[in-house]
């Protein structure tokens, strides 16, 4: 009993000692995790400290070399006032020095005498001489931002969008350009110039922008009746009706008609970054033409100082994305119906000959047969009922599943029955109990006999009613084909309609 006493005492020890040991790794477990993100988050300060120091170093340096470039910075600034003052309606500042190889400056002054309605040709010429692209890019946005968009002129926007990339990417100054005109930045004309460049052979191609186009509309279920033979025709007018419905909502909105008021320019907001206020505000920044990647260093630099980050891109001749991936969020964006529209007239030869396919898979002639299956059995319909042959077939398929009982079938009982005779006969002589078994092995092989009689009946029930089922169902899709047929010409006329209405609204 001393032993046992003993024993279990140094058990309850260890057992407390345990305990304790574990409790003390789960504390250390947690005291090395949070250690960890201690560290991780002090090594991740630390960087971030470094890299903006770095950063603030540099970028002092840099600024100290583009003191020499003082002129242009002011040309940038006195830009900026003369844009927010033509935008406010107020008196724009006297012009300041020029700088001397800048088209900023130049740029500045046409803007300012075609927003006065008296534009400076000399002025304009120079600023153009100078570099072309930008001026004309400057004078597009500019003159859009500023509700002057009759004072835009062809070579200008068409100097400004420039050529496609063979890989269909686009700027965001084209990009810019694009959205600006949707939104009647540049009037009618320069619209249908946007649209032009755009069309490019990829976005032509049919079966590529119908579905897009549809998704704008809500789904149409697709009526008639459910035989193979006539799912494609159902399903191509279904998604004709839709398409009209999608070109009608995009088409119909008549918000697209005027310019946008957000195409003012703002000094203080922050735009979407390829719209035209904010590629408008890029292309001042990046600066003359031996100051340009001194700027976009500094811009670069001011990113990592203010937020230890990476740098933030911010070029006009970013990559604002492919001509096709731009389109597909453009014809999906119910918000902003403008850019919907110009992108439907873009991809409009592709929709209509998409449109065409649909028609004229929706306008063919209807089946005069059909098959179908019906009860688990091919069943060929006509539009005055179902082929005999066929549905015979099918009614002797059904019946064949069940037969009458045969001697097989009745084995079981039968031996049953015969070994209750032989009891109760034969030894039923030797002893009463053996009459009285026998009598009991026949009462099983009659209980047989009638759950087999019974459950054939009943197999033989279900036939019938399958094929009473048949009938009905063969009776009623003939009728729906009839129906179908008799429907032709509506179906035609419908879609042949739809067509129409397609090819106005996309012919332009």
């Amino acid at each position: 009993m001393n032993d046992y006493y003993t024993d279990g005492r140094q058990n309850r020890a260890l057992e407390e000692l345990r305990d304790q040991m574990a409790a003390a790794a789960s504390e250390a477990s947690t005291m090395r995790f949070r250690l960890s993100q201690i560290q991780g988050g002090m090594e991740t300060r630390l960087q971030r400290l470094t890299t903006a120091f770095d950063a603030f170093v540099e970028l002092s340096d840099i600024r100290f070399d583009l003191i020499g470039y003082a002129d242009a910075a002011e040309a940038r600034r006195h830009a900026r006032q003369v844009l927010s003052a033509l935008a406010s309606d107020e008196t724009p500042p006297a012009p300041g020095r020029e700088v001397h190889g800048y088209w900023l400056g130049p740029a500045v002054e046409a803007v300012r005498g075609l927003a006065a309605g008296s534009p400076d040709e000399s002025v304009l010429a120079n600023a153009m001489a100078l570099d072309e692209r930008r001026t004309s890019i400057f004078l597009c946005l500019a003159l859009a931002a500023l509700g002057r968009r009759n004072e835009v002129r062809a070579q200008w926007l068409e100097t400004a969008f420039g050529k496609l990339a063979a890989d269909g990417t686009i700027t965001r100054a084209q990009r810019a350009l694009w959205t600006t005109a949707a939104r009647g930045g540049f009037g009618t004309e320069g619209a249908d110039a946007i649209v032009t460049r755009l069309k490019v052979p990829s976005t032509a191609a049919p079966q590529r922008w119908a579905g897009h186009v549809e998704n704008r509309a809500a789904k149409v279920t697709t009526t008639g009746p459910n035989f193979k033979e006539i799912a494609n025709q159902a399903k191509a007018r279904a998604q004709l009706s839709r398409l009209r419905s999608a070109v009608e909502a995009i088409t119909d909105d008549t918000s697209v008609l005027e310019p946008d008021r957000d195409l003012a320019y703002a000094a203080g907001d922050k735009p979407d970054p390829d719209s035209t206020s904010a590629v408008l505000r890029q292309l001042i920044s990046e600066g003359s033409e031996p100051e340009r990647d001194a700027l976009a260093r500094v811009a670069e630099l001011q990113s990592q100082v203010s937020s230890g980050g990476e740098p933030v891109a911010g070029a006009i001749d970013d990559s604002a994305g492919t001509i096709d991936e731009l389109l597909e969020a453009d014809l999906g964006n119910a918000d902003e119906p403008h850019l919907a529209a110009t992108a439907l007239r873009v991809v409009a030869s592709g929709v209509l000959a998409d449109a065409e396919v649909l028609a004229q898979t929706a306008s063919l002639s209807s089946p005069d047969k059909v098959s179908t299956e019906l009860e688990w059995r091919p069943v060929t319909l006509l539009p005055d009922g179902p082929e005999r042959q066929s549905l015979a077939a099918a009614e002797a398929a059904i019946a064949s599943t069940v037969q009458p009982l045969s001697a097989r079938d009745l084995r079981g009982p039968l031996a049953l029955a015969a070994t209750g005779l032989v009891v109760g006969i034969g030894l039923g002589l030797t002893h009463p109990f053996w009459i009285f078994a026998g009598a009991v092995i026949l009462a099983t092989a009659a209980y047989g006999y009638w759950s087999a009689r019974k459950k054939r009946a009943g197999e033989q029930a279900e036939v019938v009613a399958r094929i009473a089922r048949l009938r009905q169902q063969a009776d009623e899709g003939a009728a729906e084909l009839a129906a179908y047929r008799a429907g032709q010409a509506d179906r035609v006329a419908a879609a042949t309609a739809d067509l129409q209405e397609l090819r106005k609204r996309l012919a332009g």
